[in-house]
C-alpha cells in the first residue's frame, strides 16, 4: 500500500530519478540531500537533441541498461513533485513519469521504476520520460554510435563544446555504449571517472 496523499499520518517519500543535467543542477526542482547511485538500471541512451543542440540522455526501448540516480524531493504530494519537474524541464505532463500513475506512451523502465520503489521504501517516482529525437524526427534514436559521433562533429564550435560539457558532466556510472564510443572517438571522458 503506497500513501500517496497530504492526509498520510506521516509524511510520503517522494524520489527523483536522474542521470544527466537534473543532477548537477535541479533548477527549481526540490531535493532532500545528495543524489544517491542506488537507482534502478534503466535503458539510457544518448539520443535527444536538444533545444541547444547537444544530445542528451534519455529513454530508449531496446537501450542497454544503466544504472540511474535518485534523490529524495521535498513535497507533500506526488503530482506537485511531478509538476515541479515538469517546470524544471520545460515539458509537458506527458514527458515525465509518476509512479504509482498512469502508463505514459513512452515509458521504456517503467517495469524496472516499479520494482525499484518497492524494493527502495519510497511512495512515489517522478522522472523525466522524454522521447529520442534525431534527424528532427521525434522517437527516433541514433542508429549507432556512429551515427551519434557523426552528428556530434559537425555541430559548431560553441554547440559542441556545450554538447561535450553535457557528455562530460553525465553521472560515471551512466556508462553508455554511446558514451563508451565518445570516449574512445572523441575524448570526452566523464568528469567524475
Amino acid at each position: 500500500m503506497h500513501r500517496t496523499d497530504i492526509d498520510s499520518p506521516s509524511p510520503i517519500k517522494i524520489a527523483c530519478l536522474g542521470w544527466g543535467s537534473l543532477v548537477w543542477n535541479p533548477g527549481v526542482l526540490r531535493c532532500l540531500g545528495t543524489w544517491r547511485t542506488d537507482g534502478p538500471e534503466l535503458p539510457l541512451e544518448f539520443a535527444r537533441i536538444a533545444q541547444d543542440g547537444r544530445l542528451g540522455l534519455v529513454l530508449v526501448a531496446g537501450a542497454k541498461p544503466v544504472p540511474a540516480l535518485w534523490t529524495l524531493l521535498d513535497y507533500t504530494k506526488p503530482k506537485i513533485a511531478q509538476d515541479a519537474l515538469d517546470g524544471r524541464e520545460g515539458c509537458v505532463l506527458s514527458a515525465t513519469g509518476l509512479w504509482p500513475g498512469p502508463a505514459l506512451l513512452h515509458s521504456p523502465g517503467s517495469e524496472a521504476i516499479a520494482a525499484w520503489a518497492v524494493t527502495a521504501g519510497v511512495d512515489a517516482v517522478v522522472w523525466t520520460a522524454l522521447t529520442p529525437k534525431f534527424n528532427n524526427v521525434d522517437g527516433l534514436a541514433p542508429e549507432s554510435a556512429d551515427a551519434a559521433i557523426k552528428y556530434l562533429k559537425q555541430l559548431d564550435a560553441a554547440t559542441q563544446a556545450r554538447a561535450k560539457q553535457y557528455v562530460e558532466r553525465a553521472p560515471a556510472q551512466v556508462r553508455t555504449p554511446f558514451r563508451l564510443a565518445f570516449e574512445r572517438e572523441l575524448g570526452w571522458v566523464s568528469e567524475t571517472t
